[in-house]
């Protein structure tokens, strides 16, 4: 009975999202004025229709009077948050009746019997509840949910103010909220249709075909959440961004709205990617973190779009400028993540006669695909010439360098775009099934990413409007000198390092050092105001202070990542028990293999203590389970993660000799490619954070 009510209430999500979408939509606006143009006769209708002159004599803007009051005798709804509140309160129902599901293993629903077991743990049993496809649809569709509530809230207190209907702020708002309504809803129906996880089977079997293991991964059950969490926060942002191509109202207002979104969104889309590059890495045996496979780039495409979006909002703030390429890329991002969960759940990188057989189980999500970006790419192309660019800035400028870094980081996205489908569309042509994997997307996109990497240490210190290159040089010198010292060092220290990983640590030293001097010469090098140079810290800003830790982070993962692919080291064997193996600075002892149970797996586990200069530092475990309900094995590695680098460790079956293969592997560095994306996080959390703290305190401050 709980999936019932679960399932009335995604219908009540359907009906009430769509209720949103024409309540607030223009056309209730719009049938309004014509019912009062007819009322009031052509003079009127004339003032109604907003044909009105500045400098009007006074019986024109009596008129003018009279046509405002008639529309607002079809008002838009005083309260704004109450249908938004109510369609978050009916997705955290369904999402919970899902999960109660899944808790007490109600095998009547087709999708708890797929991938669920009454021997799977309760942790992973709740976790499936958003990793199946009917589950993520539904958490998608409360994550979307739950950015329109909080986008209501945001301009609730601003349209308070606004009494004026027919008012362009009034307006923006209204088409905003329309928007959102519209996607809700499109969603919504998108789940009833493809992949209603309420549907009850006729018979229910005795128990269900278990969790498929490299589902059991509490990373990837932490993935998902992050990740639609991020593409409900690009929704705000498409909703916002046709709401203004519609009234060509991409101003600094415009980008004031969504500042929070995008540093939101790109917050969660990053964290997705890091929670993934990290489970390919630690939970299984496959010894990387980056494969650029479905799963990954389809992660990693709106991240890159939103963080092209990051730089061409703080432009549009500043100076007014960007706007058609700012509206694009909102449209743009948010467009990529829809169609990347259309790749992932329409199972079109499969084999070729697996995609025959399929019956189309996304077929309604393409369907809304096309039909809901088609119409916003209509919009954009119909209304981005009326956005006139008020102003212009130089050549030399902090403006430039934003815009040329967001169109590399579009043209990036474009190439993994085209290398992801690349391979389907072989497929359908003649029957080719290929793989494009590093080598392809290391080179064509290295030419491309070096130059970018090279424009982003200049971006601290470029100044707005117009610059020039002999300031620029005098406040870049430290930063030229430190990063070539590092390149030498590591040139001298290594000499058959060969071009492309130097480049890499060069580039990297190139972006940290860039930022930590204009750091130094902001506190240091400023007055102190009479008081001490910790205010100089204060006055940087939270804007600055995660613009720096951001830059700074990618830095440090740059290096991490050329570090660890040029200087890995890898040892296979076949072991046996007492036997010792020398790796980088550390050797391993293998102890043998042990026998053990899980909750629902049996694992063979290795035993390995781990010495430095003779000295035990640690002891690691690699697994072999067999999960017997789904009958396969997995491989799960063990790491550690020194402070030089990380010993990675994985074992497999037994070779002709008797002994055990064991693959060890020493990635020096590779602790810094962890650090940098946290540190990545780190400051999109302070600039999120901080503004929520400053909205709390209501003191005048300027959250960002």
């Amino acid at each position: 009975m709980i999936a019932e009510f679960g399932h009335f209430a995604l219908l009540l999500i359907l009906v009430a999202s769509f209720s949103q979408f024409l309540l607030f939509s223009p056309i209730r606006l719009w049938a309004g004025r014509i019912a009062a143009s007819l009322s009031v006769g052509p003079k009127t209708a004339a003032a109604v229709s907003g044909n009105t002159e500045i400098g009007a004599p006074p019986d024109t803007l009596e008129r003018v009077d009279t046509s405002r009051s008639l529309a607002r005798s079809n008002p838009l709804p005083s309260n704004l948050i109450a249908l938004p509140v109510v369609i978050l309160a009916l997705g955290i129902i369904s999402q919970a009746a899902l999960v109660q599901s899944f808790i007490v293993s109600d095998f009547s629903l087709p999708i708890v019997a797929d991938v669920s077991h009454s021997s799977t743990p309760l942790l992973f049993r709740i976790g499936a509840a958003f990793t199946t496809d009917g589950g993520a649809m539904l958490l998608w569709v409360l994550a979307t949910a739950l950015a329109n509530t909080v986008f209501v809230l945001q301009v609730f207190r601003h349209a308070s103010r606004v009494q004026d209907d027919v008012t362009p702020d009034r307006l923006f708002i209204s088409n905003a909220l329309s928007i959102l309504g519209l996607v809700i809803s499109i969603l919504a129906l998108v789940t009833l249709i493809d992949a209603n996880p309420f549907l009850r089977a006729a018979v229910a079997p005795l128990d269900g075909r278990g969790m498929n293991p490299q589902s059991q991964d509490m990373l990837r059950v932490l993935r998902e959440p992050a990740r639609y969490l991020g593409l409900a926060g690009l929704a705000v942002i498409f909703a916002v961004a046709l709401a203004g191509l519609t009234l060509r109202k991409i101003d600094r207002s415009f980008a004031e709205t969504l500042r929070p979104w995008t540093i939101g969104a790109w917050l969660f889309l990053g964290l997705a990617i890091a929670i993934n590059a990290y489970r390919s890495y630690s939970q299984q045996a496959w010894g990387n973190w980056w494969y650029w496979d479905t799963a990954e780039n389809i992660l990693l495409i709106p991240w890159l779009l939103i963080t092209a979006l990051v730089h061409c909002r703080a432009v549009l703030e500043k100076t007014d400028t960007l706007k058609s390429w700012t509206a694009f890329l909102g449209v743009s991002a948010f467009a990529a993540g829809w169609f990347g969960v259309y790749l992932t759940r329409s199972d079109l990188l499969g084999p070729l006669p697996e995609m025959l057989s399929q019956t189309g189980g996304s077929t309604t999500l393409l369907v809304g695909f096309c039909l809901l970006f088609s119409a916003a790419y209509f919009l954009f192309w119909r209304h981005s010439d009326r956005l006139a660019e008020q102003k212009a800035f130089g050549f030399v400028s902090r403006e430039s360098g934003m815009f040329l870094n967001s169109v590399t980081l579009s043209l990036i996205a474009a190439v993994i775009l085209i290398g992801t489908i690349y391979p389907l569309i072989l497929r359908w042509v003649d029957g080719e099934n290929i793989t494009v994997g590093a080598p392809f997307y290391v080179e064509v996109l290295v030419p491309v990413a070096l130059p970018l990497l090279f424009i982003m240490g200049f971006a601290p210190v470029l100044r707005w409007r117009q610059d020039e290159l002999w300031l620029i040089g005098r406040r870049m010198k430290l930063a030229a000198m430190l990063s070539l010292i590092i390149v030498l060092f590591v040139s001298i220290r290594f000499i058959d390092l060969s071009p492309l990983p130097l480049i890499g640590i060069g580039l990297a030293g190139w972006i940290l050092t860039s930022a930590l001097s204009d750091l130094w010469a902001r506190l240091w090098h400023q007055p102190d105001h009479g008081e001490s140079k910790y205010r100089n810290f204060q006055l940087l800003g939270p804007r600055y202070i995660s613009m720096t830790l951001s830059h700074i982070g990618l830095a440090i993962l740059i290096a991490g990542g050329s570090a660890s692919a040029v200087w890995e080291e890898q040892v296979v064997l076949s072991a046996r028990a007492g036997q010792s193996i020398q790796v980088g600075p550390y050797n391993l002892q293998y102890e043998g293999v042990s026998l053990l149970a899980g909750e629902n797996y049996a694992t063979r586990q290795a035993t390995f203590i781990l010495y430095r200069h003779s000295l035990p530092v640690a002891e690691l475990f690699p697994e072999i389970r067999y999960y017997p309900i789904r009958g396969t094995e997995t491989r799960e590695a063990d790491i550690f993660h020194g402070r030089d680098g990380d010993v990675h460790v994985s074992v497999g079956d037994r070779s002709e000799d008797g002994g055990r293969i064991v693959t060890v592997r020493f990635l020096p560095m590779m602790p810094w490619v962890w650090a940098g994306m946290v540190l990545m996080l780190i400051g999109g959390s302070i600039s999120i954070l901080t503004r929520i703290f400053l909205r709390i305190q209501k003191n005048g401050v300027p959250a960002l």
